[in-house]
């Protein structure tokens, strides 16, 4: 990264505290821990480049999230490369393996999280599994929070609906 020294100090200043939770996001966003790498060193990467025009310091947070989001959906068909894999196995099938159970239900996130666009995908991964705010989210997705409740209740519904199909195959096999 080219940039004078107390640029790129200040750059990591402000990163440093938010990286952990940005590689899970990325990580959930993607729905592969490889593909989240991928994400986040793209999104860094333009985050840097454009470091420079920030203004204000405090917006960093929510600027390097609207970063990711761009990214992901500029990248949209090599994060979505995992969409309608299917689960081969049930819960019953792992029932004493803790791990197995735990990588089943990744598993059926993803595929549910698959029906969603790249902007509703951001919002579930943001406030249901990151936790944030609504208020923050408005500011990143650029709407009001109103519209985000609605479109976070619609997206619970397809997300629910996806996974009712799929159980509905699975038990018909």
């Amino acid at each position: 990264m080219r940039g004078n020294n107390q640029q790129q100090d200040r750059f990591y200043e402000l990163l440093e505290p938010e990286l952990p939770r940005l590689q899970r996001f990325c990580q959930k966003l993607a729905g592969d821990p490889d593909l989240g790498d991928d994400l986040i060193q793209d999104a860094l990467y333009d985050a840097w480049k454009g470091f420079g025009q920030l203004r204000q310091a405090m917006a960093f947070k929510s600027w390097l999230y609207q970063i990711v989001v761009n990214r992901y959906r500029t990248n949209l068909r090599k994060f979505r490369k995992r969409e309608g894999r299917t689960v081969p196995l049930t819960i019953d099938d792992i029932a004493d393996d803790k791990q197995a159970r735990v990588q089943v239900a990744r598993d059926r996130l993803n595929l549910a999280m698959s029906c969603l666009s790249a902007r509703d995908r951001a919002l579930v991964t943001l406030h249901e599994l990151e936790g944030w705010p609504y208020s923050e989210l408005a500011t990143i997705l650029g709407c009001n929070e109103g519209t985000l409740r609605s479109r976070l209740t619609r997206c619970r519904h397809r997300m629910k609906e996806k996974l009712q199909k799929h159980i509905e195959r699975t038990n018909e096999d």
